[in-house]
């Protein structure tokens, strides 16, 4: 039998995290054979850009996916999202009208409410998606206090998600060891982490060295809050004082801010570039770097993490320097040498960090094994047909797919 999903997100399509996580993942189902209607909440601006947008909804219709955009609200803050909280119930119910829903998918935190409302209406079976311990991020940037009236709130309902689904998708094998407790008893918890696919991230052509030329090393997505981009710049500063390097920052900040805060952690302004650059484009930055760069505060949320870049790092062929217990990746990067974990905050840990970096850098294997790192653990292949095995269990068409907790 066809599952039929309801595929909720509280992120847009046209967005990066769309554009690089649901709508590689969403097509992908629909060609292994689900029917997967995707409702996703898109910005203004993103709205604006027709071109894009129709560009966008004809890759999906070739994958056999129905979109619905809803229009995202930002502020005020709480009143606005509760009122696409309530539309996102809405579309789902009405959903329901143009067909049978089997399984309603909610991925994000706030899409999780509105897939367990719509799922309990319609009887569907509900999976929820938490891509990361949202209340604890918003501890660790800095937004809410520890123990605060919207961080018990946010906790207790992220707990009734766990509680109430019939499967949850976690980032990491570290966080199901959390959420598996959480759980019904039968619930399975699979591990999905924020896979990427290799058919478009690939190996460049031979770069060189950089004994031959500067250390190219990229910095790719959001900064500030959780996102050390300042410890960044000095780690990165540390190293161009042993080795030529260059920084490249691609992210859709505003430039003045990545300067602000690499001027803060001391690097140079000739030693750094800043540009947003389409999803499409990224492969191609990629394969003209030689490493790429991840410093996350340490706290509550970091095991709950699966950075995209760090898939896409090593689809290219490149090493990751990363602060310690992101997601899974220390392990990842111990087992398979495929990158560099900076043990502290201090110019002489990023000094260590940066010699181990350029002694891991002359390995011509290197390569290869991050290559084939991303392909073990990142594979958007293989998470797809994790969850079609898992979208079957929960319906009862298919044997257990196997546990990740």
């Amino acid at each position: 039998m066809k599952p039929r999903i309801l595929y909720v997100v509280y992120w847009g399509a046209a967005e990066p995290l769309g554009r690089s996580l649901v709508v590689p993942a969403a097509c992908r189902l629909a060609e292994l054979g689900t029917s997967v209607t995707l409702v996703t909440f898109e910005k203004p601006a993103d709205l604006a850009r027709q071109p894009e947008l129709e560009s966008l909804r004809g890759r999906l219709v070739k994958s056999g996916v129905r979109w619905t955009p809803l229009r995202y609200h930002k502020s005020p803050k709480w009143p606005a999202t509760a009122f696409d909280m309530m539309r996102g119930v809405g579309r789902g119910i009405w959903e329901r009208l143009l067909g049978s829903i089997d399984v309603v998918h909610a991925r994000t935190f706030v899409a999780g409410p509105i897939g367990l409302g719509v799922a309990r209406m319609l009887g569907a079976r509900f999976v929820y998606h938490n891509e990361g311990f949202y209340p604890d991020e918003q501890v660790d940037g800095g937004v809410w206090a520890a123990g605060s009236l919207p961080h018990r709130f946010a906790t207790a309902l992220e707990r009734q998600l766990y509680a109430r689904a019939d499967a949850n998708i976690v980032l990491s094998h570290r966080a199901a060891q959390q959420v598996s407790p959480l759980g019904r008893n039968s619930a399975p918890v699979l591990v999905v982490p924020s896979a990427v696919d290799l058919d478009r991230f690939r190996l460049g052509p031979g770069r060189g060295t950089w004994l031959e030329r500067p250390l190219r090393l990229a910095y790719v997505g959001s900064v500030g809050l959780r996102y050390l981009l300042d410890r960044v710049g000095r780690f990165v500063s540390i190293l161009a004082s042993r080795a030529p390097t260059r920084l490249r920052v691609l992210s859709g900040a505003p430039e003045a801010l990545v300067a602000e805060l690499l001027n803060r952690g001391g690097l140079s302004r000739e030693l750094w570039t800043a540009a947003f650059v389409p999803h499409e484009t990224m492969p191609n930055e990629l394969q003209q770097c030689d490493a790429g760069l991840f410093f996350l505060t340490q706290g509550l949320s970091e095991h709950g993490c699966s950075p995209t870049k760090f898939g896409e790092y090593w689809a290219s062929g490149l090493p990751v320097v990363t602060t310690p217990n992101v997601s899974d990746s220390e392990d990842i990067i111990r087992k398979e040498r495929v990158g560099v974990i900076v043990r502290g905050h201090s110019d002489e840990a990023y000094r260590l960090a940066g010699e181990e970096l350029l002694a891991l850098l002359q390995d011509p294997e290197l390569a290869n094994r991050c290559r084939r790192a991303a392909e073990t653990h990142y594979s958007l292949e293989r998470a797809c047909q994790d969850q079609l095995a898992l979208y079957r269990r929960v319906c009862g068409h298919a044997p257990a797919v196997s546990d990740a907790a």
